[in-house]
């Protein structure tokens, strides 16, 4: 006869949910260990926690191995279990057993279950990881270059019609928005030297990072169809309008990234020309022709930008792993790049049965990080992005679903939509706390620690509406939202003239004409990014230290960012009505004494102290307590 054992949350000590690891610094010896070097790791019980045995389960070489870990020192309400390891691997997995009450509980980074998890959510160091170490005290500003400024009026685009597409590109005033024709391709003459000569506002603001929508000449405004992978297009300065930015940058101890657009070139480059034109030419194989000869495969059945083929060694030497390609030249002097934000990365070398995708990416990574070891290489990806992020891939992903849409659709319901597809999914129906909670946790515990202090996290981008026209033109929302963003772990961007409150305009959507008549700008919310900026900037918690969810409620979220002692608390409150003061018990919130937060926006307190918090009133919106 076998005995049942029927296991239900209501079973699980409700201590268990409260123990503490992040593969950082707070619980590792050395969260970026060396092959070979045997490191200690961590975990925090509750003291009142009287286990059978807690064991560190790894998986060296395949096979698990169980590691007993011993009671250490106890303090704010914790006892430390350790276990020391030596690492034997370039990416080590690890979780937790925990045996109590005649069970065994595992706790990987997605949280405890009496089941043996899914070995996707094991907590996972990356060993020999060498970070992007500028990128702890960055905050990135994008430029769409057409629409910052002016600098340089004498290079603005002439009229001129794009060959065989009867569409014609055309300058119009600053700031006037162009007729509803798609027979033209307004340009407004934003330049380089437009963004030189207003360093000092980013100065102001705060921002140390530019990431620049594309550069390389084109035809469009968006630079997306690109023409030569190794010229500035000449309306934006040329060559050496980049190289002056460089300097100028430099002195202001700036960074900046290009963006390149690898999966597809404009059906204006040479290489396809020669393609279209000789099926026995060189060029031939950097495309998908069909059989016919003439059909050509494009991004999103966009014929003027026809897919690049990377099972062609020559075009893989040519972008990538020549001496001179296109990821490596601008990386390296007089132009120094600080890295790369690549588009479509979720699509490059994918096309049907031809899936490369993971190969290309590691091929990209290992040329770039040869050629500037510090080069932080980014990708756009819109969707779940796991695969390309553990540690051999992309250093970051535009983290759009790992950051901006739980926040999004918390407060502003859930929108989706499939680019070339009839069905939309929309819903005016917020997210609950708890789901958010969840989507922010999940994406968090399926990738490196490491790695997810390096996303990108943002609201907006040249591609979405704008963060206060999403959110219906709520100032206070998109506050709250802003604070969150630069709270979470990874590292915050602002969309240029989301700090003065632009919001999606006609004629130009979310890619309007940066108005520089300060009278035009919202001083309150450019204050308000300033301190936000400033404090990413200054606080290492912020940077590198882990996040707690303290408390949730319908409405409200209470989350800690904490590293050697140091906390930071944020509250999220999207309710119009006041939230009533209260006294919450926390166990989490393991302080070594009492303690008060005051908040960095408005004039309030709050007392807290080991498993306790006193939060006062709190209107809609989002705080920090410092």
């Amino acid at each position: 006869m076998i005995d049942r054992v029927n296991t239900t949350e209501a079973d699980k000590p409700s201590w268990l949910t409260r123990m503490l690891h992040t593969p950082g610094a707070d619980y590792l010896s050395n969260p970026n260990p060396a092959l070979g070097e045997t490191i200690t790791l961590r975990l925090l019980i509750p003291s009142q926690a009287e286990p059978d045995q807690v064991v560190l389960r790894t998986i060296p070489n395949g096979e698990q191995q169980f590691t007993a870990m011993t009671a250490r020192s106890e303090e704010g309400g914790y006892r430390a279990w350790e276990a020391t390891l030596k690492v034997n691997e370039p990416r080590l997995t690890y979780r937790f057993a925990i045996q109590t009450g005649g069970r065994v509980w595992w706790m990987n980074a997605l949280g405890v279950s009496p089941q043996t998890p899914l070995a996707c959510f094991d907590f996972r160091l990356l060993v020999g990881f060498q970070p992007v170490s500028w990128l702890q005290t960055s905050v990135f500003y994008q430029i769409f270059p057409d629409r910052f400024a002016n600098g340089d009026p004498s290079n603005d685009p002439a009229e001129e019609t794009m060959p065989g597409r009867g569409v014609k590109r055309k300058t119009f005033p600053w700031g006037e928005a162009a007729p509803q024709d798609r027979h033209i391709i307004p340009f407004y003459g934003g330049d380089l030297a437009g963004i030189e000569a207003h360093l000092d506002h980013l100065e102001r603001l705060g921002v140390n990072a530019l990431y620049l929508n594309p550069i390389f000449t084109a035809f469009t405004n968006h630079r997306y169809d690109v023409i030569n992978f190794f010229e500035v297009d000449p309306i934006l300065g040329g060559n050496p309008a980049l190289i002056s930015l460089r300097q100028a940058l430099s002195k202001r101890q700036m960074r900046y990234l290009l963006d390149i657009v690898p999966n597809h070139c404009g059906f204006l480059h040479p290489w396809f020309l020669s393609a279209q034109a000789d099926s026995t030419s060189d060029e031939r194989e950097f495309f998908y022709f069909a059989e016919n000869n003439r059909d050509y495969v494009s991004w999103m059945n966009f014929g003027h930008m026809p897919k690049l083929n990377y099972a062609s060694e020559k075009l893989r030497n040519e972008m990538i792993e020549g001496e001179n390609a296109a990821f490596t030249t601008w990386l390296k002097p007089p132009f120094s790049a600080d890295g790369w934000r690549v588009d479509v990365g979720n699509m490059l070398g994918r096309c049907d049965e031809h899936q490369i995708n993971l190969e290309l990416i590691k091929t990209i990574r290992s040329a770039v990080k040869r050629a500037s070891s510090e080069a932080y290489l980014l990708a756009e990806n819109f969707f779940e992005a796991a695969d390309q992020l553990q540690g051999d891939g992309w250093d970051a992903v535009m983290n759009y679903t790992g950051f901006a849409d739980p926040i999004l659709h918390w407060l502003t319901g859930y929108d989706h939509v499939a680019l070339g597809c009839d069905v939309v999914l929309k819903s005016d129906l917020r997210w609950d706390t708890a789901t958010t909670a969840r989507a922010w946790m999940e994406n968090l515990a399926a990738i490196p620690w490491q790695i997810a202090l390096q996303q990108f996290n943002l609201l907006g981008s040249h591609d979405t509406p704008r963060l206060l026209t999403r959110l219906h033109g709520d100032k206070t929302l998109s506050r709250l939202a802003a604070v969150v963003q630069f709270t979470f772990p990874g590292v915050p961007c602002v969309y240029y003239g989301d700090e003065i409150g632009l919001k999606n305009e006609d004629g130009f959507a979310q890619r309007n004409c940066f108005p520089w008549d300060e009278q035009q700008w919202d001083m309150e919310t450019f204050g308000f990014y300033q301190k936000l900026i400033a404090l990413r900037r200054e606080n290492r918690a912020l940077a590198e230290g882990e996040i707690r969810i303290l408390h949730l409620e319908d409405d409200l979220i209470l989350y800690a960012r904490v590293l050697s002692g140091q906390w930071v608390l944020v509250s999220a409150n999207r309710a119009e009505e006041m939230h009533p003061p209260v006294r919450l018990t926390l166990p989490e919130l393991n302080l070594p004494g009492d303690r008060r937060f005051n908040a960095l926006f408005g004039s309030g307190s709050m007392k807290a102290g080991t498993g306790w918090l006193e939060l006062p009133e709190l209107p809609q919106g989002g705080e920090v307590w410092l």
